[in-house]
C-alpha cells in the first residue's frame, strides 16, 4: 500500500463506520441543528440517507476518519487544500511561526510577517491590483471589496449573477444568488440596492435562447442587457457603484463564461465608471491552470477577491484593489474604519507565504494545466459514453464538473442522479460534492497531488456508478 497522502481508498468499516455516527449524534447534542446535516434530515430531502464522516487526519490527497477509513479526497476540502493536505512546506511555516510570534495586532502594531505577505500579493497579482484588505473569509473579502466600491463610487449597490456564490456574511449574502433559500429568510435585512442578472451558460442559454445559441450570442445577449439596465429610465440601477463576478462559477456547477465576456464587463465599467470585482475565492492559487482565473482573458479587475485555497487550510483572505480605488479610503487617523482583531493573524500570514512560494517555485499553475487537460479529456470519454446521463464536462484545470441531465433533449437537471452518485462514490472511498443551483453538477477539485493510481481508481468508481444507478 502507497504511503499515507498517495493511498487509495481502504475502508475497514461501513460508510460512515459507527465511529462517526456516535460522533455526529454527540455534535448534534450541542450544534446548532442547521450546520451539519444528519442523517434523518438527508434522507427526507434528497433520498439518500448519509451521515457525515468524521475527519481525524489528511494528507497529500487522503483523508482517515475516526473509524480508520482511508478516503481519496477530490474535493480538496472545499478547493482549500490545493497543494494537497498538510504539505511539508505550509506544516514547517506553521510550526516555525508557532514558536515565534501567533496573535499581532493587526491595524495597530502589524506583524513582520503580514507585511511580507502584502508585498507578495501584490508581487503575483496582475498589475495593476497592489494594495490588500486581508481578511478571514472569502465573504470578508467580498464584503471589504464592496464596501471599497461604495467609497470610492458613492454608490452603495452591485449588480451582480444568478448562480454566483459570493459567501453568507449579510454583505456577500446581498449578492449571492446560488440558491433562494439561503436568501429568503434574511431578504428585509440585505442590501436593497443590488439587482442580478443571468450568467451567459452556454448550455443553459438565457432569455429563452435555443440549445444551439452560439457562445458569442449568448455573450451578446448578456452584455446587452447590462448595458440596457444600466442606460435605461431611472431604476434602482443608478445606485449600483460595482459589477462583481465570478471568473468561473464554482459552486453554481464550474460553468465557464464564453471568451470576451470578462472583457466586456471590463469595458462596460469602464464607461460607467463602476468597479469591477472578480470573486476568485475558488479559482485563485493555481485551481484553473493560472495563477487566478483572469489571467486566462488577459482581463484585470479593480478589485480581486481571493481565499479558500491561500492559506494552506488557515482561514486566510484579501481583497486586492489597485492604488487609485483603495486610496478611496483615504489615510487611516489611528482607528482603523474597516478592520478585525485577527486581520492579518501572523500564523495565516505566515502560511499564505508558504502557499504562494510552493505555488510558483513548483510552478503548480503550469502543472495543474496539464493534469486539468488530461482529466478532462478523461471526464469528455464518459461523458460520450453516457450522453443520456452527462449533458456536459463544464471548468478548467482542476476546477471540473459532469453537469448530469434526464435527458439531452430538454437538458432537465438531474439531480438525484448527482446525489446518488456522490454517495456511491464514498462509499467506495472517494469524497465528490454535488455543485450546480439544483445540486445537478458532480463536482471535482481536487488537491493538485491526486496521483494516477487513484484518478484510475475514481474512473472505475464512476464508471460503475454512471452504469448502474437509476
Amino acid at each position: 500500500m502507497n504511503a499515507f497522502g498517495e493511498a487509495l481508498p481502504h475502508l475497514k468499516t461501513e460508510v460512515p463506520g459507527p465511529k462517526s455516527r456516535a460522533k455526529i449524534d454527540d455534535l448534534a447534542r450541542s450544534e446548532c441543528p442547521a450546520v451539519t446535516a444528519r442523517r434523518a434530515r438527508r434522507e427526507e430531502e434528497t433520498g439518500v440517507a448519509q451521515d457525515p464522516i468524521v475527519w481525524k487526519r489528511a494528507r497529500g490527497a487522503n483523508v482517515e476518519d475516526v473509524d480508520g477509513n482511508i478516503y481519496v479526497d477530490l474535493t480538496s476540502a472545499f478547493a482549500v487544500a490545493g497543494l494537497g493536505h498538510g504539505h511539508r512546506r505550509i506544516r514547517e511555516a506553521a510550526k516555525q511561526q508557532c514558536d515565534a510570534l501567533i496573535h499581532a495586532m493587526g491595524d495597530v502594531y502589524p506583524s513582520d510577517v503580514k507585511i511580507e505577505l502584502s508585498r507578495r500579493l501584490a508581487q503575483i497579482t496582475p498589475p495593476p491590483l497592489t494594495h490588500s484588505i486581508l481578511g478571514l473569509s472569502g465573504s470578508s473579502a467580498v464584503e471589504a471589496a464592496l464596501k471599497t466600491a461604495a467609497v470610492h463610487t458613492g454608490r452603495p449597490g452591485a449588480l451582480a449573477f444568478w448562480g454566483g456564490y459570493h459567501g453568507l456574511g449579510y454583505g456577500a449574502l446581498g449578492i449571492t444568488a446560488y440558491r433562494e433559500e439561503f436568501r429568503r429568510p434574511f431578504l428585509t435585512q440585505l442590501n436593497p440596492a443590488v439587482e442580478h442578472v443571468p450568467f451567459p451558460d452556454t448550455f443553459r442559454p438565457p432569455f429563452g435562447l435555443p440549445h444551439e445559441a452560439t457562445p458569442d450570442r449568448i455573450r451578446d445577449a448578456v452584455l446587452t442587457h447590462i448595458r440596457q439596465k444600466l442606460e435605461g429610465p431611472a431604476t434602482a440601477c443608478e445606485s449600483i457603484g460595482a459589477i462583481v463576478v465570478e471568473p468561473i462559477q464554482g459552486r453554481g456547477g464550474e460553468v465557464a463564461p464564453p471568451e470576451g465576456f470578462l472583457a466586456g464587463l471590463r469595458q462596460i465599467c469602464d464607461d460607467h465608471g463602476l468597479v469591477l470585482i472578480f470573486d476568485e475565492i475558488y479559482t485563485g492559487f493555481g485551481r484553473t491552470g493560472a495563477i487566478f482565473a483572469c489571467e486566462h482573458e488577459g482581463v484585470v479587475p479593480d478589485i480581486m477577491c481571493v481565499g479558500k485555497a491561500m492559506g494552506g487550510g488557515f482561514p486566510l483572505s484579501a481583497a486586492i484593489g489597485t492604488e487609485e480605488v483603495m486610496a478611496s479610503w483615504q489615510l487611516s487617523s489611528g482607528e482603523a474604519i474597516h478592520t478585525s482583531t485577527f486581520l492579518g493573524n501572523p500564523l495565516g500570514c505566515a502560511m499564505g507565504l508558504a502557499v504562494i512560494d510552493t505555488l510558483v517555485d513548483e510552478e503548480w499553475p503550469t502543472r495543474v494545466d496539464r493534469i486539468g487537460r488530461r482529466i478532462r479529456k478523461r471526464l469528455e470519454v464518459f461523458a460520450r459514453r453516457y450522453p443520456e446521463r452527462i449533458g456536459r464536462v463544464r471548468g478548467r484545470g482542476l476546477m471540473l464538473g459532469l453537469e448530469l441531465v434526464k435527458d439531452q433533449e430538454s437538458r432537465t437537471p438531474n439531480t438525484e442522479l448527482s446525489l446518488a452518485l456522490t454517495d456511491y462514490c464514498r462509499r467506495r472511498g472517494y469524497l465528490v460534492l454535488p455543485s450546480g443551483r439544483w445540486g445537478q453538477t458532480l463536482a471535482l477539485s481536487p488537491p493538485f497531488v491526486v496521483t494516477d493510481a487513484q484518478w484510475e481508481g475514481f474512473f472505475a468508481v464512476l464508471d460503475e456508478g454512471l452504469k448502474t444507478l437509476n
